[in-house]
């Protein structure tokens, strides 16, 4: 968005809310095209009108709300908490002998929220009473922690939301994730090459030994 954009949105915001005076214009303009750089006009706009229309304060918005009507618009809706459970109870079903398989099917926060496809494992092998308590209280609880970290993550200029990601992909638990899925492709890469031998073998058959002595002396 240019300054001159940025003008116009701090023009509006002044002309629906008369109580909204900046002491210095032409600073809270810089500060607002700095702040929303990362944005089109277009974006701002229709996230200031979504705020006019539904704001029943009387006071305009911050730079952070308009960044959180822009998010909101833009982008899906994350699964609620009981539809992510939904999701990870039924992969519990296959969870002892398919964890791995199960964990991959998961969408990506519901995968961050259960953390490891071992942790799937475990969980399929605890009782009934045991999942639909005490595994699912400690599972929504983390996947609120995880989808409100994302979405604040989401808001951030994108030189910040690089700064955490470059941060996030030296943590020991990216070493740990890393290292699994380097595993897992190791056991993939075994299990193909011996279904290959097994097939190489199935296609070759011995013939008896009356029967090439035929073809033998036929030659």
């Amino acid at each position: 968005m240019t300054r001159e954009e940025t003008v116009k949105i701090i023009r509006i915001m002044c002309d629906c809310y008369p109580n909204y005076k900046p002491n210095n214009l032409s600073e809270t303009v810089d500060v607002w095209n700095m702040m929303l750089e990362n944005y089109s006009y277009e974006q701002v706009s229709v996230a200031l009108k979504a705020y006019i229309n539904s704001d029943i304060s009387g006071f305009a918005p911050s730079i952070g709300q308009l960044i959180g009507k822009i998010q909101a618009i833009s982008q899906p809706q994350e699964l609620d908490g009981m539809t992510a459970w939904g999701l990870v109870s039924k992969a519990l079903r296959n969870g002892t002998y398919g964890a791995v398989e199960e964990f991959n099917k998961l969408p990506p926060l519901v995968r961050q929220a259960v953390g490891m496809p071992d942790n799937l494992k475990n969980w399929a092998t605890s009782d009934y009473q045991t999942i639909e308590t005490v595994i699912q209280s400690n599972f929504l609880r983390t996947y609120e922690t995880v989808v409100k970290r994302t979405n604040e993550i989401n808001r951030m200029p994108n030189n910040i939301k690089s700064l955490i990601e470059k941060t996030n992909a030296n943590s020991y638990k990216a070493q740990i994730e890393q290292k699994f899925q380097r595993d897992i492709n190791t056991l993939q890469i075994k299990e193909n090459a011996l279904i290959g031998q097994n097939t190489n073998a199935e296609e070759y058959i011995e013939v008896p030994q009356d029967i090439q002595e035929r073809i033998n002396a036929m030659r």
